[in-house]
C-alpha cells in the first residue's frame, strides 16, 4: 500500500489502517526516535505518541505523497518532549567486538554526537533516512535555503569532529603537548577540548597526519548502530488504538500539539518540556524525572472528584557531560541490527570514507517505500 492510499485508509477511519502503517513505517521511525533519544524504552513511547498523533491528525496533511516526511516531523516533536541529556550513554551497542572496524565505529558515533543538533539530525535523516530537501525543511521546521547551508558546512563540521576524536582516540602516546590536552578532558567541556585539539594538529607534525581532510557523511552514518523495535512492540503499540481505557490518552496527546503549518506539518513551541497524561502507562518508566506538579485550586473534598493535575516534567540532568574519547562499554542486545558500512575502510583517512558530499541540494535518493533492509 503506497502513502496516498495509506493516508486515505487512515482518513476514512478503516480498522487495519493504522496495522498498515505500523508495518510499512514503524521500523524508520522508532530507529529516528532512537538516534535522537538513545534509549530503547524513550523510543518506543515517542513511536506511540508519533501514530497517535498522525491518527487524530492526518486530515491536516495536504500532500498525501509526503506521508513519510510527515510522519518524521512528528516524531522529532515528540522527541523533543523528552529529549536526552548530552551525557546520556546510548542503551544498545555501537560496535561489537567482532567487528574489524570497531575503532571507528566508536569514534563515528562519538564525533556524530558532537555535531550541532540540527546538522546532526539533517544529516542523520538525509544519508539514513534518503529524504530530499524540502522534506528536511519541513521535518525540521526550518527553511530549506537553511537546510541547503547546513548541509553544505555539515561535511567541514563532520571533518573537524572526525579529527578531534581521531586525537582523542589516540591518547596521549606519541606528543607530549596532545597528552596535555588530554589531561584537561575530566573539566574542560567536550566542545572546548576538541577545538584546542584541532589548533594544535594543525601546528603539530605529530598529530597533523591524524587531520581528516574530507570525508563522506553517508559512509559515516553507515557505521552507526541502528536500533530495531522489540518483537513485542507492534502489539503493544496497535492495542493502544483499541483499547477503551487508552481513550483520555489518545485525547490527551492528540490535542497537545501546539499547531501545524499550512502544509499539515507539526509545529512545536514548547521544546525541552514533557507533558504527560497521569495515565501514560509508560509512567515514570524512563530515565529520572524530576516532576513540578501544579495542583488546580478548588480540588474536591472527595477522591472521586478530585481537581484536575497538569504535570510539567523537565529532564533531571544527573548524567556527566558528554566526553567524545569515552569509549561505550559493550554488551548483548538482542534486537540490535548495526548498519553494515558500505564497505570496509581501512581507515578515517583513507579513500574509503572521503568520497561524496552533502551540499548539494538533489537527494542521494526517493524516500524508499519500503521498510530498511532486514525487515520482514
Amino acid at each position: 500500500m503506497n502513502d496516498r492510499l495509506l493516508v486515505e485508509a487512515l482518513r476514512s477511519g478503516d480498522p487495519a489502517a493504522m496495522d498498515a502503517v505500523y508495518d510499512a513505517y514503524a521500523e524508520r521511525v522508532f530507529a529516528f526516535c532512537w538516534f535522537l533519544l538513545r534509549s530503547r524504552e524513550a523510543a518506543e513511547v515517542a513511536l506511540r505518541d508519533t501514530l497517535i498523533v498522525a491518527y487524530a491528525h492526518v486530515g491536516r496533511l495536504r500532500d498525501h505523497d509526503r506521508f513519510a516526511a510527515w510522519l518524521y516531523a512528528i516524531a522529532r516533536v515528540e522527541c523533543a518532549r523528552r529529549p536526552a541529556p548530552p551525557g546520556r550513554r546510548p542503551d544498545i551497542p555501537i560496535a561489537r567486538h567482532d567487528q574489524d572496524d570497531v575503532d571507528q565505529r566508536i569514534v563515528a558515533w562519538n564525533a556524530v554526537m558532537g555535531l550541532p543538533t540540527l546538522t546532526r539530525d539533517l544529516l542523520e535523516l538525509r544519508f539514513t533516512h534518503r529524504l530530499a530537501i524540502p522534506d528536511l525543511a519541513a521535518v525540521c521546521a526550518v527553511s530549506p535555503k537553511e537546510v541547503e547551508a547546513t548541509l553544505a558546512g555539515a561535511g567541514a563540521a563532520l571533518q573537524a569532529a572526525l579529527t578531534a576524536e581521531i586525537l582523542a582516540h589516540e591518547g596521549p602516546y606519541g606528543c607530549s603537548a596532545r597528552a596535555a590536552l588530554l589531561r584537561a578532558r575530566p573539566t574542560e567541556p567536550a566542545p572546548g577540548l576538541r577545538a584546542r585539539l584541532l589548533r594544535h594538529a594543525k601546528e603539530c607534525d605529530a598529530c597533523g597526519v591524524f587531520v581528516i581532510d574530507a570525508v563522506s557523511p553517508a559512509k559515516v552514518y553507515g557505521l552507526l548502530p541502528l536500533a530495531t523495535p522489540a518483537p513485542g512492540l507492534r502489539g503493544r503499540t496497535l492495542c493502544c488504538f483499541t483499547d477503551p481505557g487508552m481513550l483520555a490518552y489518545r485525547t490527551f496527546v492528540a490535542d497537545r500539539v501546539d499547531g501545524f503549518t499550512k502544509a499539515g506539518f507539526p509545529v512545536a513551541r514548547r521544546r525541552g518540556w514533557d507533558q504527560r497524561h497521569p495515565y501514560d502507562p509508560a509512567g515514570a518508566a524512563i530515565g529520572p524525572w524530576r516532576r513540578i506538579g501544579r495542583v488546580a485550586a478548588g480540588v474536591a473534598a472527595t477522591a472521586a472528584i478530585a481537581g484536575t493535575v497538569l504535570t510539567l516534567v523537565r529532564w533531571a540532568d544527573s548524567l556527566p557531560a558528554h566526553d567524545g574519547g569515552n569509549a561505550v562499554a559493550f554488551g548483548p542486545t538482542p534486537t540490535v541490527r548495526v548498519r553494515p558500512a558500505p564497505v570496509r575502510p581501512g581507515g578515517f583517512a583513507s579513500s574509503s570514507l572521503v568520497s561524496g558530499t552533502c551540499g548539494t541540494a538533489t537527494p542521494p535518493s526517493a524516500p524508499p517505500s519500503a521498510p530498511p533492509s532486514g525487515s520482514p
